[in-house]
């Protein structure tokens, strides 16, 4: 099987739905992340050399998709996998996922591209590049109604439920925890301004504690400054009282764990002005989409530290037991407790007997 991967979030959930396929009789190889590289994919490329986040920061990246097209089109003759498995990054995986449709390959695209937010004639493009499309969100397998290709509703492995694993007892210090995101770019342009933010809600609470999630493709060097650095976000909001997040997968993962969030989110100037022209949904961070409301403050491009702090102190109070509640409950009917096991199953269905 070839896998191509285009990022942390993307490489952590097809590393988690490989853990579940017979690896006695599947070799797997392509374009890989750390997580991937760890449950022993070969990788041909390294997904973390392929990265951007919007229509403007893509740019870098662009340069470089031309060689891993000819790369995986050379897999796709020489080696002849019998499935391949794209995981979001739509940019260049639905490319890929064409050029194996041309070669008789079957493929399948793990994350439906959020049709729902911009751009929803990409579902005829999908359907063009993929056989099957498994989808993270309730509503989305209703886009593709009428396209040909099939699509499933396989839950949100981010949204798997964690409960709170801690109670706090009175006078106990509160934890923020801070998750800035996973790639370079979402790291110069929010840690700046997400460090402000706590130490502003530290002036305000002075015993505040702040713990940092640092992804794998993030050097720990860059996140310096304010609080204790932790290795992945759940390890940070895990027993978090409340979380400043980039706007993304993240969001999930912290109302799964029951903590009250703020997200925010800033891009290139140009990005932003383009995107305003094309984005259709009104919000930007997951549990307030799939809510269909503003359940948790979202901030973006124009982001103030004080501001974020203030939201956040809000969160501290009565107010943010009340979104906890919520945000559990929302994250209890997307399906992430075995959402890993029915992705596999869904790729194990395709594959040769």
């Amino acid at each position: 099987m070839l896998v191509c991967v285009g990022e942390a979030s993307g490489d952590r959930l097809a590393a988690s739905a490989l853990e579940h396929l017979d690896a006695s009789r599947l070799a797997v190889r392509g374009i890989a992340g750390p997580a991937l590289r760890a449950r022993g994919v070969h990788a041909d490329l390294r997904a973390e050399d392929l990265g951007g986040v919007g229509l403007v920061e893509v740019l870098g990246a662009i340069r470089r998709a031309p060689a891993a097209l000819a790369r995986i089109a050379h897999l796709l003759d020489t080696w002849r996998p019998d499935l391949l498995w794209t995981v979001d990054n739509p940019g260049l995986n639905l490319r890929l996922g064409s050029l194996a449709k041309r070669r008789g390959v079957p493929a399948v695209h793990l994350v439906s591209p959020q049709v729902w937010a911009w751009r929803p004639g990409r579902v005829r493009r999908v359907a063009r590049s993929a056989d099957a499309v498994l989808c993270l969100l309730p509503f989305e397998p209703a886009w593709y109604a009428g396209t040909g290709v099939v699509a499933d509703f396989v839950g949100h492995p981010a949204a798997w439920p964690l409960g709170r694993s801690r109670v706090r007892g009175d006078g106990e210090p509160p934890v923020l925890a801070l998750a800035p995101g996973s790639r370079p770019a979402e790291i110069a342009a929010l840690w700046p301004t997400f460090r402000e933010a706590a130490r502003a809600l530290r002036r305000r609470r002075p015993d505040l504690r702040v713990r940092v999630a640092v992804a794998p493709t993030v050097s720990g060097e860059t996140l310096a400054g304010v609080g204790t650095l932790r290795a992945g976000l759940r390890a940070a909001v895990v027993d978090a009282d409340v979380a400043l997040v980039a706007a993304g997968t993240a969001t999930l993962e912290c109302a799964a764990a029951g903590v009250p969030f703020v997200a925010a989110y800033r891009v290139h100037p140009l990005t932003w002005a383009l995107g305003r022209r094309l984005v259709r949904s009104p919000f930007a961070a997951l549990p307030n989409v799939v809510a269909g409301e503003r359940l948790v403050p979202e901030h973006l491009q124009h982001l103030d530290p004080e501001v974020l702090a203030a939201d956040l102190a809000r969160l501290l109070g009565s107010e943010g037991d009340a979104v906890a509640r919520r945000l559990s409950a929302l994250a209890a009917g997307l399906r992430g407790e075995g959402a890993s096991e029915r992705i596999a199953a869904a790729l194990t269905a395709r594959l040769p007997g």
